[in-house]
């Protein structure tokens, strides 16, 4: 008869020991009472941290409110799509949204955010904002009518206004505004502090933009004074639908406008705007989608009903 291998089970009896004296130590209550005084001391929590963030402004720039925004930059460039006069309604609604907003932004900045949940106003919220009135200003398809041409001189007034609020912000508001450790971020493609090297980026373009707006503003104050804009389409290129790059670049300039805002809440920690609640939020909110609605309507019948 062979004898047992008895080196072949020390391991598993080995393990079987150690188990079994792990679990006599844990069923065995100790007859001893640890004292605190023998306890490790433990850390006390701090009781009134400092909060991160602060409340932001839902009446200005609420979930609402910016969804509202999003959905009629959308409806605009697709209205491009359609008859020369929907585009213009579009665009007039658009326009509206854009000015009640730098509107909020103008009035908050003049109270220095008293009259907002937080009591003081906050670099990051004001950026943000900036960002939420750039659409406005990017219209690379005006058409040759003399309506349009209006709305286009609109539009150069209020990008110069806006960028003079810009220069402002950057040169000497900022420095006025809260701006603690953690809500002093911007978007540039990453998570970057704005008050380094960004802040100087952005004079020098505020600068290279307004000078270009001026030049434009001017340019076409000329054009209007001298008779060429009246029915002429040499005003402006051509009233075809514009090209696809044009439009390729106004959803670039929408999807950085969404990604930009909704980023420099969340990195800034700006609470309690992200629900619709009240008349201030759901009737940007209602009035887009009507005028969107429409759009996407017309668009179905023109291409897939009636191609």
């Amino acid at each position: 008869m062979p004898r047992p291998n008895l080196s072949s089970l020390s391991l598993p009896l080995a393990h079987l020991l150690v188990l079994s004296a792990f679990a006599v130590v844990h069923a065995l209550a100790s007859p001893f009472p640890i004292s605190s005084s023998s306890a490790l001391p433990q850390r006390r929590a701090d009781p009134d941290p400092q909060p991160c963030g602060f409340d932001g402004d839902d009446n200005t720039y609420g979930l609402g409110i910016r969804l509202g925004l999003y959905i009629q930059g959308l409806g605009t460039i697709l209205s491009d799509f359609l008859e020369p006069g929907e585009a213009k309604k579009m665009k007039d609604v658009n326009l509206s949204f854009q000015l009640s907003v730098f509107g909020g932004l103008i009035y908050i900045t003049i109270t220095r955010g008293s009259t907002q949940a937080a009591g003081q106003l906050y670099a990051a919220e004001v950026l943000m904002m900036l960002h939420l009135c750039t659409k406005a200003v990017f219209d690379p398809n005006p058409d040759p009518s003399q309506a349009l041409v209006a709305i286009h001189l609109v539009q150069f007034a209020f990008s110069l206004t806006m960028l003079s609020y810009t220069l402002w912000f950057l040169f000497i508001g900022m420095d006025q505004m809260a701006h603690p450790p953690c809500s002093r971020y911007a978007f540039v493609l990453a998570k970057v502090d704005m008050y380094h090297w960004y802040r100087l980026a952005r004079k020098i373009l505020a600068i290279i933009y307004t000078v270009l707006d001026t030049c434009g503003l001017v340019w076409t104050l000329r054009q209007l004074y001298t008779g060429a804009a009246k029915g002429n389409a040499s005003l402006f290129p051509s009233s075809a639908p514009p090209p696809r790059r044009s439009l390729l670049g106004q959803f670039i300039v929408l999807a950085f406008i969404v990604t930009s805002t909704e980023l420099l809440i969340r990195w800034n920690h700006i609470h309690n705007v992200y629900s619709v609640g009240g008349t201030g939020q759901l009737i940007p909110l209602i009035v887009s989608s009507m005028g969107f609605i429409p759009v996407v309507y017309k668009l179905f019948i023109k291409y897939v009903v009636t191609p």
